[in-house]
């Protein structure tokens, strides 16, 4: 067997015969499929929904949970943090509730879904920046609004991305990170000096550095060379072919030491759905037969098509990245960054499997999900 990545497989994992716990590359051989590929469990920090679940619409449901944890992890994701976007605050304790209430009557929902992640409503409301949130409810960041959506979370909410030029917004920062929310940068227009700022608070990742932007920036002084410049910051991208270009993303990967690095993949409901438009709240958005999802009538995207198998595949197989150094992007840097756990080699010490068996198939660098596993839990088998 051969394993991809830094991640150990614990010896729960003998009765669907995964005990090889080395470390390898895959390398070309003479069969075309090459058997028994071992992979860590994705994680991915930002997850809008996926196959028509929305985690910020009025009609998500405690069933609805499980069924994106189930699907994601036809493609290797066994983790992520469902992320609310902006909209009116008892939408979004509606929501945070829905979420919590799945997470207390399935357990192990817990180990697949160790937090929540708010994108919004604090951000900018510019266009570009702003992305595809509805503008009728950005606003300020409010310490108390946030506490009583913790409260409905049961303490579940473990990132928030905001912008550090909305009023009140380096004091927020101050008072979430010292409460152990990690805080993001993302959808902001901020004066460079304000990213600084913002760091110094306590700002600790950059939210899909490149997008959530303006299409046009001065060419030196501005948020995005800011971000990139910041040491204790890490960066998230989102490298499916359509969000950032190859320059930006090798530029990122050159500016940031590699265990700064986060692959997510921003999906939404709307992936794998057929092209064509389609409402999105009360904004119109097409589905193009690429994958790409844009707002309609301008240049601007709104969420993702596709997973993070997508991205790991478009960094390995396009841009010819290392397969192992892209594999820890999305499960030991993003583990890292919110203090979980990794998997452990032993037994008993309160941590989990976590991992993919598939084949890969050489002739397209494809691999094919078996089976998937997170904790004592077979989440998909083939």
């Amino acid at each position: 067997m051969i394993l991809i990545g830094k991640s150990l497989i614990s010896r729960n994992c003998i009765e669907i015969g995964i005990t090889n716990s080395t470390i390898a590359s895959i390398t070309p051989g003479d069969n075309e499929f090459m058997e028994n590929v071992i992979l860590p469990g994705f994680f991915d920090i930002q997850v809008n929904g996926c196959s028509g679940v929305d985690y910020s619409s009025d009609l998500l449901e405690v069933h609805d949970i499980l069924s994106v944890v189930k699907n994601l992890a036809k493609r290797g994701t066994t983790r992520h943090l469902p992320t609310i976007i902006t909209s009116s605050r008892d939408r979004i304790s509606k929501n945070l509730e829905c979420i919590s209430e799945a997470l207390d009557r399935t357990l192990w929902l817990k180990e697949a879904i160790p937090g929540i992640h708010l994108e919004g409503p604090y951000i900018s409301s510019e266009m570009g920046p702003r992305g595809a949130h509805n503008p009728e409810y950005i606003r300020d960041p409010d310490f108390e609004e946030f506490s009583a959506w913790q409260e409905a979370a049961k303490g579940s909410i473990r990132m928030i991305t905001l912008a550090p030029e909305r009023k009140g917004a380096l004091e927020f920062i101050e008072k979430c990170s010292n409460q152990g929310v990690l805080i993001a940068l993302g959808h902001t227009a901020a004066e460079p000096g304000l990213i600084r700022e913002a760091v110094a608070a306590g700002a600790r990742i950059s939210t899909h550095l490149g997008n959530g932007s303006h299409s046009e920036l001065p060419r030196l002084d501005n948020y995005l060379w800011e971000q990139l410049a910041a040491d204790e910051m890490y960066s998230s991208l989102i490298c499916d072919g359509f969000h950032i270009p190859p320059s930006f993303i090798k530029t990122v990967f050159r500016a940031k030491i590699k265990e700064k690095i986060v692959l997510i993949s921003d999906i939404t409901a709307l992936a794998g759905q057929p092209p064509g438009f389609y409402n999105w709240g009360s904004m119109q958005v097409e589905v193009e037969d690429t994958g790409r999802i844009g707002l309609v009538g301008t240049p601007f995207l709104a969420g993702a098509g596709h997973d993070l198998y997508h991205g790991i595949h478009y960094l390995h197989t396009v841009l010819g990245y290392d397969l192992c150094a892209i594999i820890d992007m999305c499960t030991v840097h993003p583990a890292e960054l919110l203090n979980l756990p990794r998997i452990s080699p032993e037994p008993g010490v309160g941590e989990f499997a976590n991992l993919s068996l598939g084949r890969w198939d050489k002739s397209n660098n494809l691999l094919e999900f078996k089976t998937v596993v997170l904790g004592n839990t077979v989440l998909f088998q083939q």
